[in-house]
């Protein structure tokens, strides 16, 4: 064998020892990379997932406390009762279950003050505040509803008669903003009170 055979024989085996060296390396780096990978995802998981409960159950808890003890209250002759603002789906929730919309409007026995003040009464011995809106027409004529001061979508005005949410705009026939059957008088809005 002459030195030039014996030179590429000598490279050649270094050149595969360097890619045996390098491949098994990058196979044991993407190996060892996965694995640990997996273990520290799996074991931070965890152990964050159970600290973050812990954290939001204590702020949730003591957030909850606060707003009971500011909370308005309603005294009756059982106790207190917590009064609290409902969200938009626990406001419609308890309409869904609230039957004072099957009621019959009887003129001069059963008008839109009881229906307000039945579904007003409905909600507070649910812990739910609810208002009563009265809403003032010219002629000294008005019209009765609730609402609810909903935690994620504000004030909602809704039509206990019916269960249908409505909006109130001064100076607007309240029937025809809200698609009821026309009133038999002037029904345009000349005011409203909310009352908690």
């Amino acid at each position: 064998m002459d030195q030039g055979q014996r030179l590429a024989t000598v490279l050649g085996l270094l050149l595969a020892f360097v890619m045996l060296c390098g491949g098994s390396g990058f196979l044991g780096y993407s190996y060892g990379y996965k694995v640990a990978r997996a273990v520290g995802f799996t074991q931070g998981y965890e152990q964050g997932r159970e600290e973050g409960y812990q954290a939001g159950y204590e702020s949730g808890y003591t957030a909850s406390w606060e707003r009971y003890k500011s909370a308005p209250q309603l005294a009756t002759g059982e106790g207190i009762i917590v009064l609290r603002n409902p969200t938009y789906q626990e406001m419609k929730k308890f309409l869904a279950e609230d039957i004072t919309n099957l009621r019959t409007y009887e003129e001069g026995a059963y008008v839109c003050v009881d229906f307000t003040t039945e579904v007003n009464n409905n909600a507070e011995e649910r812990g739910i505040r609810c208002a009563i809106v009265d809403i003032f027409y010219p002629e000294g004529y008005g019209h009765t509803i609730v609402a609810f001061d909903t935690t994620d979508r504000g004030l909602v005005f809704i039509e206990p008669q019916f269960d249908r949410e409505v909006r109130l705009v001064v100076g607007e026939s309240y029937s025809r903003i809200n698609g009821f059957t026309p009133a038999p008088r002037d029904d345009t809005i000349v005011r409203y009170v909310v009352s908690w």
